[in-house]
């Protein structure tokens, strides 16, 4: 049998810049390194680094400019079988709906066991060609990571494996030494500035409320940020709603927060929300598919609205703001969801499903 320290584990992605689905790939990378593994990480698209990585971690990526197209793909599939020969891998988990056709079929031509994780909304559209391509190979696929029961429930019924197990993102360290202001009147909400974010939403419930002493933080960059800065200022409320934009340091600005509000349409498992739950800071959320309803328990830990209620989510707002004592109690049990999402924790369960 071969010992741990022999062991390949190799992960393949399209990149490792900054982003939800690149953290979780370098949380596991690190993780399994540190267990004793050889960990190689294959990137199909570039290989910017956003996260810190392990220096005995082997970082692979392709000479050529990808470009989509057939050629393209073609390409990338030669690529991505010279790697795996020459790695040899006992294992390998692919991070990307994009390219867990072609991880699969270069998998099999070279003999190897290989893994799949759809990352993003079960429910998404997608094009009736890549549709039919994930139908003939994710069945090949020794095993699927589903993020969310819902999304396992809907890749079942699509026959897209039948072994198939549900793991939630790990938490990333919440910073516990910045210093918390339990007297602030500011709600924040972090995410890409995109349309599925549905942050004008936010905004405009925000705006009905008409409380002038609170703020409201709106974290993260995207092709919105001006259509945003548009509504902000027709509203006439941008002394109480900041753009901010893209910030390294998160935690000092959930510190200096008392509400995350989360209007999201479509999620895979969002980061942000669940990153706020262990702060820990009560939640409103929209219980969008999927993810939150798996994060957010109704009135335990804040409050999950159905999807484009604004007048329910205007008065759980309110009640939040209105309401120390119910934002203290929905934060007591901060410490059971850090628990269950320890990257620890999950780490270890995405190990055991590839490699057991």
């Amino acid at each position: 049998m071969t010992s741990m320290s022999n062991k390949k584990i190799c992960f393949i992605t399209p990149s490792l810049k900054m982003g939800g689905m690149e953290r979780v790939l370098s949380i596991l990378a690190n993780y399994a390194t540190d267990k004793g593994y050889q960990v190689y990480i294959i990137c199909l698209i570039e290989k910017t680094i956003a996260y810190k990585l392990d220096e005995r971690i082997h970082v692979y990526e392709p000479k050529y400019l990808y470009k989509k197209g057939l050629l393209n793909k073609i390409n990338t599939l030669r690529f991505l079988c010279e790697v795996l020969k020459s790695i040899k891998p006992d294992t390998i988990l692919c991070f990307s709906e994009a390219f867990n056709p072609i991880a699969i079929i270069a998998a099999k031509l070279v003999g190897l066991p290989v893994y799949i994780s759809d990352r993003s909304n079960p429910y998404k559209k997608l094009s009736r060609s890549k549709e039919i391509f994930r139908k003939i190979t994710y069945p090949f696929a020794n095993g699927m990571i589903a993020q969310t029961v819902l999304a396992r429930e809907v890749a079942l019924k699509k026959k897209y494996n039948n072994n198939i197990t549900v793991i939630p993102n790990p938490l990333r360290n919440i910073n516990d030494n910045v210093p918390k202001n339990d007297d602030s009147k500011r709600i924040i909400t972090v995410g890409r500035l995109v349309s599925t974010k549905n942050i004008e939403e936010l905004i405009n419930i925000f705006s009905e409320i008409q409380n002038k002493d609170w703020e409201l933080y709106i974290l993260g960059d995207g092709d919105q940020k001006y259509l945003l800065q548009k509504v902000v200022e027709r509203l006439n409320i941008g002394n109480q709603v900041k753009l901010v934009g893209a910030v390294k340091d998160v935690d000092a600005y959930l510190a200096e927060s008392s509400i995350f509000a989360f209007t999201s349409l479509s999620e895979g498992f969002p980061n942000a929300l669940s990153e706020a739950v262990a702060f820990p800071l009560p939640c409103v959320a929209y219980d969008c598919p999927a993810g939150p309803s798996d994060i957010v328990k109704d009135n335990v830990n804040g409050f999950l609205v159905p999807m484009h209620n604004k007048e329910m989510f205007k008065i759980q707002l309110e009640n939040l703001m209105n309401s120390p004592t119910l934002r203290s109690r929905l934060t007591q049990d901060f410490k059971v969801h850090r628990d269950k999402y320890s990257s620890k924790k999950i780490a270890d369960q995405f190990l055991k499903f590839i490699i057991g």
